[in-house]
């Protein structure tokens, strides 16, 4: 026979018992302090708790926790939120994670209502993993090593740290990331299935800007056929830089150009006879932009065409500069001037030029196609890249695959429920609505999504 309430609770005063926030019953002992508050473990059902924290458990919402850890709030601001230790929340987000939807499924969800313009920009960001895995040998090394009874050292089963690379697109009108694949690298495999996927999701692509990588365009070709290939002017502009080293060279001439300006008398183009100093460090500066300019002015010359072409306001303008560059500057223009540059530049502006010969028609689709409106760069999904880098500057790796996989899923599928803020130039109409809803989505759909917690606390804000 169970006792009373009265004497239930004198016997707990007794024993130095308390009534546990989760259960009930009067069966919680002291368990330490935190934070100067006194914690409590309930000997029958196992819950923890703080004393005066009267939030129960089962009332914390799964996607809520999930929501506030997407927006780079740690487990530890967690668990001063929410009154629940580190362990138990990343629990309550693993299982979250694992519930949602992919994005493939939610785009497959939507297709009726999507309305894309068709303009992909496409771009890969490396996740770091922590998890090991094994490198199988080869059947030629199994069997040599089965010979001999010895393995090679550099040929043996080993442990290997590495990463995976997310491939992913955004739409250039709406913003929207139909899809995204997580995968050993932009190499051939991976690309493929990332468009085979997109194809299968009848996403309507007209033209392609990725950066100046040769799987992402031959993968996209082999489904789309059809497509316009664009290369990011941004990155092949930066590559021909580096390429040439120019941009030493020019911090070093600017620099001698602003010792130059300091040389002149504030708001006067000429320097007094009086400072005959400042006269002869003149000519000496001088003399050194000159020499610098002299002696680099093949490559230098290269950059200002390449770049012009690549950044001209037609197509036409673009078609002079490249008949400029292969008929008169490199054939003719440079046998005369050939004894004065130095064999690597030679060499390195022969390679340059052989590789533009190849990439122009990629370069300059979006002059020759001006009515479709193709992106030049890909600034647009780098931006994303940038996002998700906060993010994971703190997490600092991943621990398995599949972990990686999951929150990358939950982490793009909440950009695409969350309100743009702060569009710009023409993109500025994009403010107060959702990728999702930019596409054509409703907002009556959206709120029907069981996702939509997610971004449950954006709209709080508004």
């Amino acid at each position: 026979m169970g006792r009373s309430k009265p004497e239930t609770l004198k016997y707990a005063q007794k024993k130095n018992l308390c009534k546990c926030l989760k259960c009930g019953k009067y069966k919680a002992i002291k368990k330490g302090k935190r934070r100067d508050k006194e914690r409590f473990e309930c000997l029958a059902c196992g819950a923890r708790f703080e004393k005066g924290n009267d939030k129960p458990n089962e009332k914390i919402t799964g996607l809520e926790v999930l929501a506030d850890h997407l927006d780079r709030a740690s487990y530890r601001m967690l668990s001063r939120k929410h009154g629940l230790s580190r362990t138990k929340l990343c629990k309550i987000v693993n299982d979250e994670l694992k519930c949602l939807p992919t994005n493939y499924e939610l785009t497959e969800r939507l297709i009726d209502k999507l309305k894309y313009s068709g303009r992909l920009i496409v771009d890969g960001k490396y996740v770091p993993i922590k998890e090991k895995t094994s490198i199988n040998l080869p059947p030629k090394i199994v069997s040599w090593a089965g010979k001999r009874n010895k393995i090679p050292r550099s040929k043996k089963r080993q442990k290997v740290r590495h990463g995976k690379t997310l491939i992913w697109g955004c739409d250039y009108a709406s913003h929207d990331i139909p899809h995204q694949e997580l995968g050993d690298g932009e190499n051939g495999f991976v690309m493929n299935d990332y468009f085979r996927k997109l194809k299968e999701l009848k996403y309507p692509l007209v033209s392609l800007t990725v950066d100046d990588k040769e799987e992402i365009p031959r993968a996209a070709k082999r489904h789309y056929p059809e497509v316009i290939i664009q290369l990011c002017i941004r990155h092949y502009g930066r590559k021909i830089g580096r390429e040439l080293g120019t941009g030493s060279i020019k911090i070093r001439i600017r620099a001698l150009e602003k010792r130059l300006d300091e040389l002149f008398v504030e708001g006067s183009e000429y320097i007094p006879t009086s400072r005959s100093w400042s006269r002869k460090k003149a000519v000496h500066l001088i003399n050194e932009i000159l020499e610098l300019s002299f002696r680099h002015e093949l490559i230098l010359d290269f950059e200002k065409i390449i770049l012009s072409i690549i950044s001209a306001k037609d197509y036409g303008t673009a078609e002079n500069e490249m008949d400029y560059l292969l008929r008169i500057f490199w054939p003719r223009v440079f046998r005369k001037m050939r004894g004065q540059f130095e064999i690597g530049q030679i060499k390195k502006v022969g390679q340059l030029i052989a590789d533009f010969k190849d990439k122009k028609e990629y370069l300059t689709s979006y002059l020759k196609y001006p009515h479709l409106g193709i992106p030049r760069t890909n600034n647009m999904i780098e931006g994303y890249n940038s996002q998700l880098e906060l993010r994971l500057a703190s997490i600092r790796g991943f621990e398995t695959i599949e972990s990686a996989k999951n929150y990358l899923n939950a982490w793009t599928i909440k950009r695409r429920l969350t309100p743009f803020t702060d569009c710009r130039k023409e993109f500025r109409k994009l403010n107060g609505r959702s990728p999702l809803e930019c596409s054509g989505v409703d907002s009556s759909t959206i709120e029907k999504l069981s996702i939509n917690g997610l971004i449950r606390q954006k709209k709080r804000g508004k």
